[in-house]
């Protein structure tokens, strides 16, 4: 049985969100390179953390947007508790993932999922940057 749903493309305040967790994590990049015993774990970790906090973003919008458009209060409410749990539980899982196979910085990918906090106080900079960029055009 085929399913119909499509994932809708990104609206520009994601895309400039996921441009700010790039710029977070590049600074962390650059900071942590130079401290960490093992580089090729802490560059694992931050970029798989990074790509959790995109997936994340894009999660966060998708769910207020279904949300904002529901009649019922009560089951609006109840989808987004839900798919904050259903992020936390993305996390935890990434970061046991990392920690039991060894292949990353359990550390590093919870800093580089705490990008979406920075990136988020970022984006009326990034906003304004993109409107410079595109009216260049």
């Amino acid at each position: 049985m085929k399913s119909d749903h499509r994932w809708p493309a990104p609206p520009r305040i994601v895309i400039e969100m996921w441009f700010g967790i790039a710029l977070f994590n590049c600074l962390c990049i650059l900071i942590g390179i130079w401290f960490v015993p093992d580089r090729a774990k802490f560059l694992i970790g931050l970029l798989s953390g990074a790509a959790l906090a995109c997936a994340g973003s894009y999660h966060i919008w998708a769910t207020l947007d279904k949300s904002v458009d529901s009649p019922d209060e009560k089951a609006a409410a109840r989808r987004v508790g839900t798919g904050y749990i259903i992020r936390y539980v993305a996390l935890i899982a990434l970061v046991l993932i990392l920690y039991f196979t060894g292949i990353g910085s359990p550390f590093s990918a919870f800093v580089g999922y705490l990008g979406m906090k920075p990136a988020a106080y970022m984006q009326p900079a990034v906003h304004k940057m993109a409107d410079r960029l595109l009216q260049r055009r």
